[in-house]
């Protein structure tokens, strides 16, 4: 049994990550500003305080740096802060971790840093092309990662994630926004002409992966693809599934001009499809939740719930 500290444990992804590694037997501690109740030992602190990172870590085996700013509205409005969050929160995780002798970190980072490609499926080894602010905040924790390991040998491996999705993620990601709309009868809004492709992966599928790159020694010093290359999707079409799998089949999509979205036309990704092939064979990662089964999860989520989240 090994004892791993999650920073951002309380959050969707973290909170999936902890339910698994308690699993496995492990032991688990989460460092989040946020309370998180039945998984683990919590300590409600920021990355951005070292006493607290430091003493929160203590005694802890293995670390997994989920702790960010997100979303691209909040890290587009807030640069400073985004950049000071994701890129000083970094430094005093790796601070930490060598301070308390840690075996190994994993770092949650993101498949923003390809931006748009003109090849896809997106390897590992396609170049990055970061187009927004908190791309390039992943982009530099890569890089201390890779410094941090030169100077003090603190074994890591990255894992840039594809459009995660499953209960109880915020409204302001594309498939809760969906079925929340749905679920009361409104209709989901698509910016642009809804041709944009995306590869979504279930939470618990992306927590096995996260964990196995935790543990395989011939993982380390590498990055990987996690999410699930199974079933490419338009937008347009996710809204359809969407109202098929609701049952709301007189509600269509709403179009909105791209100007109106978080994102310019400009700095939108329109292809973002990866291939896991390297996760399978290296760290035996397989996801297994089907779209309709996923996105069913997450409309009963909602039904249970009663749309108050």
């Amino acid at each position: 049994m090994s004892s791993i500290l999650i920073t951002g444990g309380a959050g969707f992804i973290g909170s999936a990550v902890a339910k698994e590694l308690i699993s496995q037997g492990h032991k688990v501690k989460t460092l989040d500003l946020a309370v998180l109740k039945n998984v683990g030992y919590h300590k409600m602190g920021s990355i951005l305080d070292p006493y607290s990172v430091t003493t929160q870590m203590r005694g802890s085996d293995y670390v997994i740096h989920l702790a960010a700013a997100l979303g691209v509205k909040r890290t587009e409005a807030r640069r400073l802060e985004c950049l000071y969050i994701n890129i000083q929160g970094m430094v005093n995780v790796l601070e930490a971790c060598v301070k308390n002798n840690v075996k190994k970190i994993v770092f949650t980072s993101s498949s923003e840093v390809y931006g748009n490609q003109k090849k896809v499926p997106i390897s590992e080894e396609s170049p990055v092309n970061p187009i927004s602010n908190y791309a390039i905040t992943k982009l530099v924790g890569e890089e201390y990662l890779r410094a941090y390991h030169e100077a003090y040998s603190l074994d890591y491996s990255v894992v840039r994630l594809f459009n995660i999705y499953g209960e109880e993620q915020r409204d302001n990601f594309v498939i809760s926004k969906f079925v929340r709309a749905v679920c009361q009868n409104k209709p989901p809004v698509i910016y642009g002409d809804g041709q944009q492709v995306r590869s979504f992966c279930y939470v618990s599928d992306a927590a096995k992966g996260i964990v196995n790159s935790l543990f395989c020694k011939e993982a380390n010093g590498r990055v990987f693809n996690i999410g699930n290359d199974s079933e490419p999707i338009s937008v347009k079409k996710l809204a359809e599934k969407t109202i098929n799998l609701i049952g709301k089949n007189g509600i269509s999509p709403q179009y909105v001009a791209m100007e109106n979205s978080d994102r310019t036309k400009k700095r939108e990704v329109y292809n973002r499809i990866p291939t896991i092939e390297k996760a399978r064979k290296v760290l035996q990662y397989s996801p297994k939740v089907s779209l309709d089964e996923g996105i069913t999860n997450v409309i009963n989520y909602w039904n249970r719930n009663e749309l108050k989240v």
